[in-house]
């Protein structure tokens, strides 16, 4: 074969000259331009609740809105606002559980800790305070709302939410603030005792979101869990065993 024909290049082929136009940053930035225009849109669509004080705002709003409905009403509202803000929210794929038994464990047992002196001392306080502020006295509807629904979403939104996107100090403040909320309806006291009630959750906030610093969000929420079961489950627990067995 003469030289001349060894040299000569066979011709590109046009697959051949796509990939290689797509190789100059021109292509490739029109690429993924047109690749960010028809991508799903899930992850717009919850985007704003990044800004977590405008999701409080938004919550802390329809508390203060509903606050002349029944009282059961008005949780359910409030219940299902911060249902779908943290829902958005896990849609952006920002809230992250961090779960094992052994971080449950962690909560469950602080928690206990720390209120099982509050609820020996006090229990006719939160025996009251249970059927008020969850508008229920049979017990296994108490549980379903003290134990399950309350603290996973107040977790969810105040810990893996507020606490992720402004840190340890602002989640635990307002949800403290959030807590009045719900106390000032069912309750008619002095303002001086609903600050008290503030405080006291705030510093509750701090525990759970210094857990939630530590272990992650599961161990927080298991906190919670053990809390509120021990103050406002128990109490009503042995009322209900003590009469049957009586």
């Amino acid at each position: 074969m003469p030289p001349d024909a060894r040299r000569t290049r066979r011709p590109r082929t046009k697959r051949y000259e796509a990939t290689e136009n797509l190789s100059t940053p021109t292509i490739r930035q029109e690429s993924q331009a047109r690749t960010a225009r028809f991508a799903p849109s899930r992850m717009s669509a919850g985007s704003w609740v990044l800004n977590s004080r405008l999701a409080f705002m938004l919550l802390f709003g329809v508390g203060v809105a509903t606050f002349r409905l029944k009282h059961d009403v008005r949780l359910t509202l409030i219940w299902l606002v911060q249902l779908g803000l943290v829902l958005l929210y896990a849609e952006s794929g920002h809230l992250k559980s961090d779960y094992s038994l052994q971080n449950l464990a962690r909560g469950a047992v602080v928690g206990a800790m720390v209120a099982l002196p509050f609820s020996l001392f006090q229990r006719d306080f939160f025996y009251a305070t249970a059927a008020r502020l969850y508008s229920v006295s049979d017990l296994q509807v108490l549980v379903e709302r003290a134990v399950f629904l309350m603290p996973i979403l107040e977790g969810c939104f105040f810990r893996g939410m507020v606490q992720r996107e402004k840190g340890l100090l602002e989640g635990a403040l307002l949800f403290g603030l959030m807590q009045a909320v719900y106390f000032i309806s069912v309750v008619n006291v002095y303002p001086a005792v609903i600050a008290a009630v503030v405080v006291g959750l705030t510093l509750l906030g701090l525990l759970y979101g210094y857990l939630y610093q530590r272990y992650g969000l599961t161990a927080s929420i298991a906190c919670h869990v053990a809390v509120n079961g021990v103050l406002f489950v128990l109490p009503v627990a042995v009322d209900k065993i003590s009469a049957f067995l009586v």
